[in-house]
């Protein structure tokens, strides 16, 4: 993977038009708040988003003119594909996800925060959980949401707790809550943004699937450390279906400059169980 060091307490940058690591722990507080449960802060959620954090117009390469022109993108570039990504998942006929969001903070200490969903399309059902873990690995708690056509519930706890229905007048605003936590929108905030600074490294099979390897450059050392909230070593890289055009897998991580000692963060999203996910049921 590609690695570049930047300064350790380089200035933060709030990518322009992006929902930063704190979008995800308030989001989560107010969702879980309506539910009646708890909610631990997400991995960055100490990030300042105040009027002098921007970005850096710069740290992404913008379009190639033609001669005519017009503009394309970036030879072999995940501009195209990481864009196209972000609604391909709609396509399939379902699938499981899974986002694992871990950091390391001298300050605030270790959060783990993990996302799983199922998601079918043809059924027009969604399920996701959140979890948080301790540094062990271990579920401290837990809740989720269920989706089946215009009816709603949620849980508080793990497998085997109760559902509650959602009344309908509120079920709307928990089903517009959901797609924040949706594979692909942890993939825009870390990924889809900056395609230009990703190239082509090759195919592999990922998950079981035929997939374009994309790996970031060194432009992106600085943006994600800020969004991360930790400036030191980083890498960065995702994985496209080659049919279908979906995200399979995308990870990045940060480490700072001072090791383990100065904070770290890292991210995964996994998508499996193509097209044969599911089916999702209501509640006995």
């Amino acid at each position: 993977m590609a690695r570049s060091d930047t300064a350790a307490g380089g200035r933060r940058v709030t990518p322009a038009g992006q929902r930063p690591a704190a979008g995800l722990a308030v989001l989560l507080v107010l969702v879980l708040a309506a539910c009646g449960g708890s909610a631990t802060a997400s991995p960055g959620s100490g990030q300042s988003t105040g009027p002098d954090a921007t970005s850096e117009p710069g740290d992404t390469p913008g379009p190639v003119e033609t001669q005519d022109g017009g503009a394309t993108d970036a030879p072999g570039d995940g501009t195209a594909a990481f864009t196209a990504a972000m609604t391909a998942l709609d396509n399939l006929d379902s699938y499981t996800y899974s986002v694992d969001i871990e950091a390391v903070d001298t300050t605030s200490g270790s959060s783990h925060t993990r996302l799983t969903g199922t998601v079918v399309n043809t059924d027009d059902a969604r399920l996701v959980s959140f979890e948080t873990l301790d540094v062990d690995g271990t579920v401290t708690d837990s809740s989720a949401l269920l989706f089946i056509g215009s009816d709603a519930w949620t849980r508080q706890g793990g497998e085997g707790e109760p559902w509650t229905a959602i009344p309908a007048a509120q079920a709307d605003i928990f089903a517009g809550s959901f797609s924040a936590f949706r594979p692909e929108q942890m993939f825009g905030v870390y990924f889809a943004a900056y395609g230009g600074s990703f190239n082509e490294v090759g195919t592999e099979t990922k998950n079981g699937v035929e997939t374009i390897h994309y790996q970031g450059d060194e432009s992106l050392g600085t943006i994600l450390g800020a969004i991360a909230g930790v400036q030191g070593s980083w890498s960065s890289d995702a994985w496209i279906a080659t049919d279908g055009g979906y995200l399979v897998h995308s990870e990045a991580s940060a480490e700072a400059a001072a090791g383990g000692e100065g904070g770290s963060f890292r991210i995964v999203v996994d998508i499996n169980e193509i097209d044969s996910a599911g089916p999702l049921e209501p509640p006995a």
